[in-house]
């Protein structure tokens, strides 16, 4: 249950970041080859995108702002979040698996790497873009797993 709560608050965080990006032309061309140039984020979400929301969203755990995400910050956010911390071990499961280096920290190298893992299994057509098809495909996957939407 307690994995449930903490994926479907991680989909919703992810879900609400507004994936539209705006090119101005360069001088010298036209409004069109600015458009044909940047990614049709209105459509999806960037890996770009999608790092820089998961980055933001996790780092608001470090509260003495060194740039990292200590254990115990981990389980004080995630308790303040309403979840239930540590309960059964989630927190500190989830907090293992994110620090990838083993230095009992996890810095932003380390959410991009995560979130890139993540982005590759929801970007299921491989075209480089999260759809909000996709994404309401791993909800489904979830909701009917028990699991969380990149699958685990």
């Amino acid at each position: 249950m307690t994995l449930k709560i903490a994926v479907l608050l991680l989909a919703a965080g992810i879900a609400t970041v507004p994936a539209l990006a705006q090119q101005a032309p360069l001088p010298g061309t036209s409004p069109g080859a600015a458009q044909a140039a940047a990614p049709n984020t209105a459509q999806g979400e960037t890996l770009a995108q999608f790092q820089a929301a998961a980055r933001q969203r996790m780092l608001k755990a470090d509260t003495n702002g060194d740039g990292k995400v200590s254990a115990a910050e981990w389980a004080a956010a995630a308790q303040a979040r309403g979840g239930a911390g540590n309960g059964g071990g989630f927190a500190d499961r989830m907090f293992a698996r994110m620090d990838s280096n083993g230095d009992g920290f996890v810095d932003a190298a380390e959410i991009d790497a995560m979130s890139a893992q993540r982005f590759a299994r929801l970007d299921t057509n491989g075209d480089g873009i999260v759809s909000a098809d996709e994404r309401a495909a791993a909800r489904g996957r979830m909701a009917g797993a028990g699991r969380g939407p990149d699958g685990n």
